[in-house]
């Protein structure tokens, strides 16, 4: 069920979506920092909380009690909010008895309905330049937020996004320590990837998401059907649409609580760290992105030769091995059938060697060649460049 504050869509040039699962407390704050952008930007803004819950199969909701009656706190608290917005606002109640997510979905299902109603409410509006922008309910912005999404969205010219981040500080010693290695983790993967060459080497990090309205039609929109994740698989389609660029003149602030509400992501991995300490961010050896640069380099360099003569040039032999346990001769034989142009050929393979199995390859190395090591020695030998 639509909410609605909209009072005129002509002027929208961006919709701000915000999923909230039992953020009474932390969505005002949320709100009141996207409240500090200049007033020009407010006036072309949407934001749309969708406000949400599940139910299971036999239709009795499976969220708790406490987390239900949060969330009907939240939607009164939006209706009586409405007009003291800078900024146009609407919410979609999936929280009310009857109006439950199904019991298998999640934030991926709530950012699509974010989407979805954004779209609807653009009624055939152009969208080249139209923006979504994706925050969660307990992430802060800054106040060149939205000026610094759209202008760099519109050098970029990509369809999407991902907006540079820092963690908002934690709530104890352990929390913070965990937090803090995460983000090293996460920031060691992505300068892997970016050494190897590889097109997905982009973090992917749901509350910095930003998109074009084109790109979000073009990949079909966002997987609704994943509990968690979904921040992956959505970048990963419109890098294969277009790109995603780096919008790093602005930083978004996530929450750094521990969670229980999805099976992977930032508040497990905090909760983890809490329990296991530094053991807990054990990470890939260095030398992984090195294999994974080998297969790049090969195919790029390779473009117009046949499988075989790719496949010689990479190191180690596990990653060839990897790649022919893929039928990667058969895939390679029809792009070459297909694509005349070397360019195009490689176009071809970056999108069938995709972030996903990127990381299928990575895992492969992790556990026949180069067990993970501590991120400590890790980032230690990234740095120094050990090959």
């Amino acid at each position: 069920m639509l909410g609605c504050g909209v009072r005129n869509v002509d002027g929208l040039r961006r919709v701000v979506v915000i999923p909230a699962l039992a953020e009474s407390t932390h969505l005002p704050l949320t709100l009141q920092s996207l409240a500090a952008n200049p007033a020009e930007q407010l006036a072309g803004t949407l934001v749309v909380v969708v406000v949400n819950n599940r139910r299971s199969g036999d239709g009795r909701d499976t969220t708790p009690v406490a987390d239900v009656e949060d969330n009907l706190r939240t939607l009164k608290w939006l209706v009586e909010s409405t007009d003291s917005m800078p900024f146009q606002l609407a919410w979609v109640d999936a929280a009310s008895p009857g109006n439950e997510l199904p019991g298998k979905a999640g934030v991926g299902l709530a950012r699509k309905i974010g989407c979805d109603t954004g779209l609807e409410l653009m009624d055939g509006a152009g969208t080249s330049d139209f923006l979504f922008l994706h925050l969660d309910a307990d992430t802060l912005v800054e106040p060149d937020y939205l000026r610094v999404v759209a202008d760099t969205m519109a050098t970029a010219g990509t369809p999407g996004g991902a907006v540079m981040f820092r963690h908002q500080p934690a709530g104890s010693p352990s929390e913070q320590l965990a937090i803090d290695l995460y983000e090293q983790f996460l920031w060691y993967y992505v300068a892997g990837l970016q050494r190897a060459g590889s097109p997905y080497a982009f973090h992917t990090v749901g509350s910095t998401m930003v998109c074009t309205a084109a790109g979000y039609v073009a990949t079909g929109g966002i997987p609704a059907k994943r509990l968690a994740g979904e921040d992956f698989y959505f970048l990963q389609e419109l890098a294969k649409t277009g790109g995603v660029c780096t919008i790093d003149a602005t930083t978004v602030h996530p929450s750094a609580r521990p969670s229980h509400r999805v099976p992977f992501g930032t508040g497990p991995r905090v909760r983890e760290g809490v329990a296991k300490g530094e053991g807990a961010y054990d990470t890939y050896d260095p030398r992984v992105f090195d294999a994974v640069e080998s297969v790049l380099a090969s195919v790029v360099n390779g473009a117009g030769n046949a499988a075989d003569a790719i496949l010689d040039r990479i190191n180690p032999h596990v990653a060839r091995e990897f790649l022919v346990s893929r039928e990667f001769k058969r895939v390679w034989c029809g792009f070459r059938s297909q694509f005349k142009a070397p360019e195009q050929r490689i176009a071809a393979f970056h999108r069938w060697f995709d972030g996903f199995v990127t990381l299928k390859l990575i895992h492969h190395l992790t556990d026949s060649v180069w067990p993970r090591v501590p991120l400590s020695d890790a980032v230690k030998a990234f740095a120094a460049g050990t090959r």
